[in-house]
């Protein structure tokens, strides 16, 4: 999420006024870029959150006004002050500016779904029921991932700021209707600047008018075709430390640049700072000393003592013994941190006089909620063996009618091990919508970004006929590019991004238990063939391999299908077992899980059940369930201290025993 900018910094007086706009910019510049630069311009705006700017505008802004950039796709940021380390959220960005030794200042920027609009729906006489319904599917699931990454922040002791155009709402500006969005934001410790020092204004109902006081949407009537005003962009700061608002108002054509260019008003509010008061050593740690539930990607950072020209950082999970880094910045990024440990750090100040050591702080990381599901096809239909997640058909009745269910003979379709199997059957699909959507309800991002980064996926599949090309997933539950990891059609498995196994590895008409294991916070990815390695690569975190969460609206992903449609890229499949774990399993672990096994993957065994018949000369015996390895066994009489082996193990399902006169009691056990 976080990235650190080696700038060398030119510090000036501390900070005593700031100002913050948030300024959507109607697609790049609106009626005119030059018109909203001067708009920023003659605003005195420190920190600007844009929205619908992408990189390139972006920097013609920055450029125009000797300001700072981070460019994005979308909501770029631009800062009079040098930015020190930078945070993406999903489509949110976040800058961190220090303008005076040890004072940072965090800005957050979002611009949330616009469709549908809730506005609409209030027009339309829909319940209010519904439209918090409605807002909760549609952007609350975004800024709840954004107001998570922001957490540590607002507990932190600097001031922190949030900008956005939320295309929702406040509920301050509503007699009887919770706003889902603006309700996150205050239940995280942010208040609404505007709305802090315009308490006065009215609330609806009735409904409001373009040029009432706060109105950003919008003062082009022209482009609101249901004649429908709302405050929906927002200048959001943390509390309690050391900042409150001065003065806040919205910008258009009768305060600023006429006309105005855009179909958003901006929103600017001017803050007074108190600066924080260094001290002869480091201070104000981050996170907190005794922290708890820390994350494992966390930004170390504290103030710096005054005269300090170096930091060594000492850090430790016994204590800080050994020496982390010596650095002249007051923030240090962490990675990959174990979860549920406490460690221990201290800062010690080398100044023109000294030495100053630092007092000993410490914090303890989160314990990690690990999600497992598999299914196993063992009732015929789509429901999970294993863990709260959906399996569902993309298109409905579509792919449910192309969908078979059945049991391994043997014959026309080979036993796994000589075992009987479930399994799900699904022809070569041949439209965009076919295909299985997969919901992981107990997963929430990981890998220190906005996705599930770290994870493992395993399947028990076999391609019928001829091999051909065969998409295992698609990352993109919409199918609107191409899939992610494939059999290719020489038998190679793989993905170009990554790479492609040799040639040959999967043959037709043979079961394969294959792994696909994702550490993207590490940038690495791997593959296994029958618990065996079989190619490591590279890929990014937040990137192309990233899945989406239960943070994010609908499925996060797409089995056996492709949405390239240049060539046949799609294949028939029987699936035994298909498992996903939100973290990656070790290369021993894969292994340990072995080949393919008709039994399934991690889900609970069904009991064993043994059925015994007698003929005259023999006991017949039939068990169902248990694992696919068998060892039958025998006592004489129940008070005997141990059960004797028959035989050596077995993957068959009966057999037959000579009757002996004095009888005797029988068990399986599997292996």
């Amino acid at each position: 999420m976080a990235g650190l900018l080696l700038t060398s910094l030119l510090y000036g007086a501390p900070l005593a006024e700031l100002k913050v706009m948030s300024f959507n910019i109607w697609v790049n510049g609106g009626d005119s870029l030059s018109d909203c630069i001067e708009a920023i311009r003659s605003s005195g705006a420190d920190l600007v959150g844009l929205q619908e700017c992408n990189a390139s505008t972006a920097q013609t802004i920055g450029n125009a006004l000797g300001f700072y950039v981070y460019p994005a796709g979308g909501c770029s940021i631009v800062s009079r002050y040098p930015i020190v380390m930078t945070h993406g959220v999903g489509s949110a960005r976040g800058i961190t500016v220090e303008p005076s030794p040890g004072q940072r200042l965090h800005l957050f920027n979002c611009h949330l779904a616009p469709y549908p609009y809730g506005p609409y729906a209030v027009k339309n006489g829909q319940s209010q029921a519904a439209v918090v319904e409605l807002e909760n599917e549609t952007r609350l699931p975004a800024l709840r991932l954004l107001l998570k990454a922001m957490q540590p922040y607002l507990d932190g002791p600097d001031p922190c700021f949030l900008t956005g155009d939320f295309n929702a709402p406040s509920h301050l500006d509503y007699t009887d209707l919770p706003w889902p969005t603006s309700v996150a934001c205050v239940n995280a410790g942010l208040k609404d600047s505007y709305r802090e020092l315009h308490a006065g204004n009215r609330q609806f109902p009735p409904a409001f008018a373009y040029q009432e006081p706060g109105i950003t949407w919008t003062p082009k009537t022209v482009v609101e075709p249901e004649g429908v005003f709302d405050r929906i962009d927002f200048v959001y700061f943390s509390g309690d430390d050391g900042v409150a608002p001065v003065q806040s108002t919205e910008l258009d054509g009768r305060n600023s640049v006429n006309p105005w260019p855009s179909d958003h008003r901006a929103v600017i509010t001017t803050f007074a700072l108190t600066p924080p008061e260094l001290l002869a050593r480091a201070s104000r740690p981050f996170p907190a000393h005794q922290a708890t539930n820390v994350t494992s990607f966390p930004v170390l950072g504290w103030l710096p003592g005054s005269n300090a020209t170096h930091h060594a950082v000492y850090w430790g999970t016994n204590g800080p013994g050994e020496l982390l880094t010596n650095t002249t910045a007051t923030l240090l990024p962490l990675t990959n941190l174990l979860p549920g440990t406490t460690y221990y750090w201290r800062v010690d100040e080398s100044t023109p006089q000294g030495t100053v050591a630092g007092e000993v702080w410490s914090f303890s990381t989160a314990v990690a909620r690990i999600a497992t599901y598999e299914w196993n096809f063992a009732y015929g239909d789509l429901s999970p063996a294993l863990g709260n997640g959906v399996l569902a058909y993309a298109d409905g009745a579509v792919t449910a009618n192309l969908t078979t269910f059945g049991t391994t003979d043997g014959t026309l379709v080979p036993h796994i091990h000589g075992q009987p199997a479930k399994y799900l059957h699904a022809p070569a699909f041949t439209g965009l919508g076919n295909g299985y959507l997969v919901t992981f309800a107990d997963s929430e991002p990981n890998g220190g970004g906005a996705y599930i980064n770290q994870y493992t996926m395993i399947f028990d599949v076999l391609l019928p006929g001829n091999i051909n090309w065969f998409p295992f997933f698609n990352t993109n539950p919409k199918n609107a590019n191409d899939a992610d990891f494939y059999v290719s059609d020489n038998g190679a498995l793989g993905i170009g991004s990554i790479g492609y196994t040799a040639a040959g590895l999967l043959a037709a008409d043979t079961w394969y238990r294959v792994a696909f294991a994702a550490d993207l916070a590490a940038g690495t990815v791997a593959y296994y063939l029958n618990g065996n390695p079989v190619l490591t690569g590279s890929a990014e975190r937040d990137g192309r391999h990233a899945i989406y969460s239960n943070f994010d609206p609908g499925a996060d992903l797409l089995l056996f299908n492709e949405g390239d449609t240049s060539g046949v890229y799609t294949h028939a499949v029987y699936l035994s077992s298909f498992c996903f774990i939100d973290r990656t399993l070790s290369a021993a672990e894969i292994q340990a899980l072995g080949g393919p096994k008709a039994a399934g993957i991690l889900a609970p065994q069904s009991p064993i059940i043994l059925s015994i018949a007698l003929d005259s000369a023999n006991v017949m015996l039939n068990w169902t369930g248990g694992a696919e390895t068998y060892q039958l066994q025998k006592k004489t009489r129940l008070s005997d201290p141990d059960w004797q082996n028959i035989g050596a193990p077995t993957r068959a399902t009966n057999a037959i025993v000579p009757r002996e006169a004095e009888g005797g009691y029988f068990r399986v056990r599997g292996q």
